[in-house]
């Protein structure tokens, strides 16, 4: 059945939505789950251009002095402040995990509302996730889940806005039936074939949530995480459309530069004229092909990892170690952290030089087309857990100099690292965060 956006706003959710309910088979899932590798998590590309555009700033003007917050403190809370609210969970005591972002000096939590999930007209609605078999998760989910999650979020959303220093960042990441970066997961409300169709279900999202919670905390809405890679199929289209994949090549050709910004500059266009109250973006790799496609975003949240520096992936063989089972076993923990260790000893300095560069060519671009500039998961390596052979040292070093960088790069929006949740062990270490975060918030 097809609904167009209109209609999803004309008629409310609770009818669009049920119209667009569809079933699924667990069992397909699992078995389709079970002959997936991890080849398809996003590989970066050690990008580069042939020219670049000096940074440069036009006299005294900067627009975060007059934004609110002044300054974004962010901690990634993607969809685990959700799934893992349950007994035992790291997020199954509310008050207490909100007071602990609080106390470490965070100001904005970075969620993921889940809009081909969750119906809020219907919030009582039972979603069963099947356990995911994958006991090295570090964030989303790692047991089985059943639940009205809806309900859970509802809880979540109304205690933060109890506390007036929080505000959060929508962000989508598209989980999918059958999708190879996602374990079984419940059958969607819709799958939308292009992001034009994910806005009109962002659209459903918004126009409830704007009955229950207001708008007034959202700083903005990241409409699909880390584009191409999580909404459905649209690598895949890309490379059918333009005759190469995502990954191919130093620069995008054309046709990539054409497909890209009328993909997403369509999306946000259709939502900013329904909401025309809140920012939206799509958030990217830190890869500077992206400086060549005309994006019209409203804030510009990019990651910047390691994993984009062949000097780093080389020495550490990341790349093969996250295609052997990554989240199923450890059997390469320990050579993994010994050749992290060692890579840091002898290329930090380097590697830092390069991803630095990179951060201020996103501040020019940022600066350019009026869009400030944040990360909200960055920096050294976007897979780390606790375990005993994994060491923690030479990752929170890279953490603490990044804040640096991100004062430099007159960031907006800065996190330390993709780990600042209860489940970490590093969360319990309060003055670390707070020593990092207040630096930033001084800025």
């Amino acid at each position: 059945m097809s609904v167009s956006r209109r209609e999803l706003i004309a008629y409310g959710t609770a009818g669009a939505l049920t119209a667009l309910t569809s079933g699924g088979d667990v069992a397909a899932q699992e078995a389709a789950q079970s002959t997936r590798g991890s080849a398809q998590l996003p590989m970066q590309v050690a990008s580069d251009r042939s020219s670049h555009a000096a940074t440069s700033r036009i006299g005294d003007y900067d627009m975060r002095d007059h934004l609110n917050p002044r300054r974004l403190t962010i901690a990634m809370w993607d969809v685990a402040y959700a799934l893992r609210h349950q007994p035992g969970g790291s997020f199954a005591d509310y008050d207490r995990v909100l007071d602990e972002a609080v106390e470490r000096g965070y100001n904005t939590l970075r969620i993921d509302p889940m809009p081909q999930w969750l119906d809020f007209s219907k919030p009582e609605r039972i979603l069963e996730w099947p356990d995911p078999h994958q006991p090295y998760m570090p964030w989303n989910w790692n047991t089985a889940v059943k639940g009205p999650v809806a309900v859970w979020v509802t809880e979540f959303i109304e205690k933060l806005q109890k506390r007036s220093s929080l505000h959060y960042t929508l962000s989508g990441w598209w989980f999918m039936p059958g999708s190879p970066t996602s374990p079984p997961v419940p059958a969607a409300l819709r799958k939308p074939a292009n992001m034009a169709e994910g806005a009109e279900m962002w659209a459903v999202t918004l126009t409830e949530w704007k009955k229950r919670f207001g708008l007034d905390r959202i700083i903005y809405v990241d409409i699909a995480n880390e584009t191409p890679y999580f909404f459905p199929d649209l690598q895949e289209r890309l490379k059918k459309e333009t005759g190469a994949s995502f990954n191919e090549g130093d620069t995008f050709s054309p046709a990539q530069i054409s497909f890209l910004a009328g993909e997403i500059n369509k999306a946000l266009g259709l939502l900013r004229r329904e909401f025309p109250e809140l920012r939206f973006t799509t958030s990217i790799h830190g890869d500077l092909r992206w400086l060549d496609v005309p994006l019209e975003l409203d804030c510009l949240d990019v990651h910047f990892y390691a994993d984009a520096d062949p000097r780093w992936t080389e020495r550490t063989r990341f790349d093969e170690f996250v295609d052997d089972g990554i989240f199923q076993n450890d059997r390469w923990f320990k050579e993994f952290s010994d050749r992290s260790i060692k890579t840091a000893a002898a290329m930090a300095l380097m590697l830092r030089a390069r991803q630095r560069f990179k951060a201020s060519q996103f501040a020019g671009w940022a600066e350019r087309r009026g869009m400030p500039l944040t990360t909200s998961e960055s920096w050294a390596t976007w897979y780390y857990i606790d375990d005993p052979r994994l060491d923690w040292g030479w990752l929170l070093d890279w953490a603490k100099w990044s804040v640096d960088d991100a004062i430099a790069c007159k960031f907006w929006g800065w996190t330390p690292f993709n780990y600042a949740q209860p489940q970490f062990a590093n969360w319990k270490n309060v003055q670390w965060h707070r020593t990092l975060n207040e630096r930033f918030l001084r800025s």
